[in-house]
């Protein structure tokens, strides 16, 4: 028999879970959910074309330009925010003006019609220009912009209010230059995290592309760390006083990194099928989406991974880095709270049980295919370094696709001459076994699994059965056989609902 999680020792553990962090194509493969992304700036800029023909040209030749000059605009803090908000705008009918492209044609123009590799276009305000972490990433340190010329005034202007109202507006304090020995720590900090955690550790490092040092006063105390998200996409911003040692800023890295990561990973997947449904939570006050609980979730395993690699770290790591904390670094539970009131909730393990705990008792029609799937792959990752966790169930496994009822299947069943839409824009991932697509109508954009590519692409004008047994044939099963046709049905029923196929009934 196989042995018990507890039976094995802690390093091996520790080990397989920073492992499974990273083995997920969809939620963990840091490589995966780049070329992902990658896609669907392509596609959207190609989208926001035909939106814009004032800046149509621009947006259509950054869009086709390689995957090494089109990485430092994607994960530029300014223009990843105006790429965002213009998408948001195109899928709600709200866009007049590409901002993305403002600000592109004035990097290009700045930069004689060409996109460097390096450095991106807020990288190059900062002078000088300095590695957050050597060897281990692309990041850079925020201080003070220096522009040069009208262009970079402009990116200057946009990057210190996108900072501002990332901070809170009027609590912001400009950036803090950091010195030397503060510098010594962050990059020590990021490769203790590389070593202690070689798989999960070193990927999210890979998602941060702006460090910034800063101070903040709230209600809530003083700033410790914080991610950019979207209002300051590709970012980490830490307190100075977390360079005391490199263990909290490998920490704080962590906690930071995975949110980027996973706000990388969610742009090309729902989890939740309901926004604004909330579960309570003990420790703070008022309740949180089932999102901020995937979120705290993914957040609260990476956390038990790393204190399960730091509590096995060996010798030679504890004599280059100091000996990891002994005691937790935990938010306290907010005043009044249940959890402020019976002393619970104060550990990470005890938030992590609570939060897979709501996970698993989530209706099954709350989350989406992708939603279970990210329940069950972090919740195996969980039990492999706490054995308390709660064991995954049904509810939580990858089943067939639940789709909406928007397109009964009786009409799905009476359907024929079933075509693709067109025009379209799409960008395809055949690596990944997967298509993104979107119709010149919509500003939507669609991601195909391979079974409902292949459907769409068999959408030429055949009728149901004639559709039946060519999937059949394509996915090598068995005409006429019951899954082939649950394929098929679920396929059409998406595809159709999206907007992307067409049927005569």
């Amino acid at each position: 028999m196989p042995s018990s999680p507890s039976a094995e020792p802690v390093t091996d553990r520790a080990a397989q879970a920073d492992t499974l962090l990273c083995a997920d194509r969809q939620f963990g493969d840091s490589d995966a959910i780049r070329a992902r992304n990658l896609a669907r700036f392509r596609l959207g800029l190609t989208m926001l074309a035909r939106h814009d023909g004032e800046a149509a040209d621009v947006l259509r030749t950054t869009a086709a330009a390689s995957a090494e000059r089109l990485r430092p605009l994607l994960y530029d803090p300014v223009l990843r925010n105006c790429f965002e908000v213009d998408l948001a705008r195109l899928e709600n009918d709200r866009l007049e003006r590409s901002s993305f492209g403002l600000y592109v044609r004035g990097h290009l123009t700045a930069q004689a019609a060409e996109i460097p590799s390096s450095p991106g276009p807020c990288e190059a305000l900062i002078h000088p220009q300095r590695s957050a972490w050597p060897g281990l990433g692309d990041a850079w340190v925020l201080s003070k912009p220096t522009p040069q010329g009208p262009y970079q005034d402009m990116l200057a202007g946009r990057l210190m209010e996108l900072y501002r109202d990332a901070l809170g507006g009027d609590q912001a304090g400009s950036p803090v230059d950091p010195t030397d020995a503060e510098r010594a720590v962050l990059r020590d900090g990021a490769e203790l995290l590389a070593t202690l955690l070689p798989a999960s550790g070193a990927g999210v490092l890979g998602h941060v592309t702006m460090v910034g040092f800063t101070r903040r006063e709230s209600e809530e105390g003083p700033l410790q760390s914080m991610s950019g998200g979207d209002p300051l996409p590709s970012t980490v911003l830490l307190a100075p006083e977390r360079c005391t040692s490199p263990w909290l800023i490998a920490e704080s890295l962590l906690h930071e990194g995975a949110h980027l990561k996973l706000f990388d990973a969610l742009r090309t997947g729902s989890l939740v099928r309901n926004a604004t449904e909330t579960v309570p939570i003990p420790w703070r006050i008022g309740s949180w989406t089932v999102i901020r609980v995937f979120v705290a979730l993914h957040f609260y395993v990476h956390l038990m991974v790393f204190r399960a690699a730091a509590e096995a770290a060996g010798e030679a790591i504890r004599e280059r880095f100091g000996p990891p904390p002994s005691a937790e670094d935990l938010d306290e539970p907010s005043p009044g709270t249940a959890a402020a009131l019976s002393g619970q909730y104060r550990t990470s393990a005890e938030r992590a049980r609570y939060l897979a705990e709501c996970v698993l008792s989530l209706p099954e029609q709350s989350l989406t295919e992708n939603g279970r799937r990210f329940a069950r792959w972090l919740l195996t990752a969980l039990r492999l370094v706490d054995v308390d966790a709660p064991d995954s169930d049904e509810e939580v496994e990858v089943g067939g696709t639940w789709l909406p009822q928007a397109v009964p299947s009786q009409q799905i069943a009476s359907a024929s001459a079933l075509r693709r839409a067109t025009p379209v824009d799409a960008c395809a991932l055949p690596d990944l076994g997967q298509l993104v697509v979107s119709t010149v109508r919509s500003g939507r954009m669609h991601w195909l699994n391979a079974r409902s590519w292949t459907v769409y692409s068999l959408c030429d004008g055949r009728d149901l059965d004639s559709l039946h047994t060519a999937y059949a044939g394509a996915a090598g099963l068995p005409v006429g056989s019951e899954e082939a046709g649950r394929h098929v049905t679920d396929s059409l029923r998406l595809l159709v609902a999206a907007g992307l196929v067409t049927h005569d009934t």
